[in-house]
């Protein structure tokens, strides 16, 4: 084959890769409004933005969520300890709350965690199963520790945790209550008289870990 014959191979194979580029540009054409019954999708990984936007839910997504109530009105708060207090915004009905009154008096872990967080993403699953395990003897709580509730939201949904009770703790004062180092993700073991028992600062990757972890500093076997 002449090198001109050789260079006009090339230049062909090459149009073909052009044209079948731009025919897969031309065919998505999804705006976010195509098939409804698409599984959600997570927001990337990565650095905590400088400049994240603090967004709510719309009332008719969490409506659709299902996710549990993240208080039971009937049941006295806790009201001793130092996060008791402390105001978060219950993820599946939108409203604002106290940790005290999702305690209730009852052994708690608060798991703080954000959606820009890979080691959370990992073990979100693994606190889901544990929670399955132990049942009504703990209550455990997922606190998205980022101004953006609907990151946070969408994470949740896309992992498939809908067990879970959650909030949003949008002004991450969680973290500054406690004197806790910058990092993610945190979890925080409460006693049920409101006493703090231990703050984790390690990821937890396996139900194994979380039971291990509750037994040591909660005192509850499954």
């Amino acid at each position: 084959m002449s090198a001109s014959a050789r260079w006009s191979l090339v230049a062909l194979v090459a149009m073909i890769g052009v044209v079948v580029a731009l025919l897969s540009t031309f065919g998505d054409t999804d705006d976010g409004s195509g098939d409804p019954t698409a599984a959600p999708t997570a927001p990337p990984v990565g650095a905590p933005p400088a400049d994240e936007p603090r967004t709510v839910v719309d009332p008719a997504v969490r409506a659709e969520a299902g996710l549990p109530a993240c208080r039971d009105s009937a049941v006295p708060a806790t009201t001793t300890g130092p996060v008791a207090g402390l105001m978060v915004r219950c993820m599946d009905d939108g409203s604002t709350t106290t940790l005290g009154k999702i305690q209730a008096g009852t052994p708690m872990v608060v798991n703080m965690w954000a959606y820009w967080c890979e080691p959370c993403r990992r073990e979100l699953p693994a606190i889901r199963d544990a929670q399955a395990t132990l049942g009504d003897e703990v209550r455990v709580v997922l606190s998205h520790t980022d101004p953006s509730e609907t990151k946070g939201f969408d994470t949740l949904a896309a992992l498939g945790i809908e067990e879970l009770i959650s909030v949003s703790d949008q002004e991450e004062e969680l973290p500054a209550v406690l004197g806790a180092p910058p990092v993610l993700p945190l979890t925080l073991f409460v006693r049920a008289d409101g006493t703090i028992a231990h703050v984790l600062v390690e990821p937890m990757d396996s139900e194994q870990d979380v039971l291990d972890a509750v037994a040591e500093h909660l005192g509850v076997t499954a």
